[in-house]
């Protein structure tokens, strides 16, 4: 039977104090909310250019702090968070961005899906603004598009992939699967993992009757934003595992449809000059 101490919740913060986010503020609502309380085990994986001031006794959560002033992504904090819960002797790792709101039931619901079910693989409905689905998302052409509906229960990763927050990962098959791509910072980690455990461990996966919602924006209109977010996107699409031409046909589309998506929202060339330097 799995419980609370089986699992290594891990949140990675980016310029965001512990105390300020959603994701650990509602998740601390679902711990006191549980009627056979114990304290829940959290990694806290800080990309932030700060450290920020450790909390060594909280009522609710044992504490794990790491600092990482150069910004590895998230592809390095869930592995060093993987690590981790190894060590600590784990059976499920948790991941979980900043942002997102979890309801009260959150971790009965969790515990009763995996316990209930033999699942190497759990994840949430993740919805965003306008009540779109985020995750998991319609898989097509080795990326994800949002979607309107869909039922809790047994779905293929051939079909559909869930994102990072709220996927919940047997700990030994995260290993078997051959852990997160650290060469990829920020966009399509999830993607990627996601094609690593097909290969491995396999393709079925279990959706929860559990909806979640986080603040994310599809649109960026300061180019000063755009810019770096875009190379970060342009470096992370190139390190994509690739064994084959299609691989590199659907990567080199992914990228070369959202420089054009780019160039038409901003009207600038140096969208292009990114384009060539950063992918090419």
């Amino acid at each position: 039977m799995i419980l609370i101490s089986d699992i290594q919740f891990t949140i990675v913060l980016y310029k965001c104090e512990l105390k300020d986010s959603v994701t650990f503020l509602s998740l601390t609502k679902a711990l006191k909310n549980e009627e056979q309380f114990s304290k829940a085990d959290l990694y806290v994986y800080d990309n932030s250019p700060y450290e920020q001031e450790k909390l060594l006794f909280n009522q609710y959560w044992n504490i794990t702090y790491e600092s990482d002033l150069t910004n590895s992504g998230l592809s390095k904090a869930y592995n060093q968070a993987a690590s981790h819960a190894k060590n600590n002797n784990k059976k499920y790792l948790l991941l979980l961005d900043q942002d997102t709101e979890f309801p009260l039931n959150s971790l009965n619901v969790y515990l009763e899906s995996i316990n209930n079910n033999d699942f190497k693989l759990f994840a949430p409905i993740l919805k965003i603004q306008g009540g779109k689905i985020m995750s998991p998302c319609l898989y097509t052409k080795k990326w994800g598009k949002l979607i309107d509906y869909i039922s809790h229960g047994v779905h293929s990763l051939d079909n559909y992939v869930p994102v990072n927050s709220g996927l919940c990962i047997s700990l030994s098959d995260y290993f078997l699967a051959g852990c997160y791509n650290e060469k990829i910072k920020v966009d399509g980690a999830d993607f990627q993992f996601i094609e690593r455990f097909k290969k491995k461990v396999g393709t079925r996966f279990y959706v929860l009757n559990l909806e979640i919602e986080q603040d994310f924006s599809l649109f960026e209109t300061n180019l000063d934003n755009i810019l770096p977010r875009f190379k970060i996107f342009l470096t992370d699409v190139k390190n994509f595992d690739r064994t084959n031409w299609k691989d590199n046909y659907y990567y080199g589309r992914i990228a070369l449809i959202r420089t054009i998506k780019l160039i038409l929202q901003t009207r600038k060339k140096i969208i292009f000059d990114y384009y060539v330097k950063y992918y090419l």
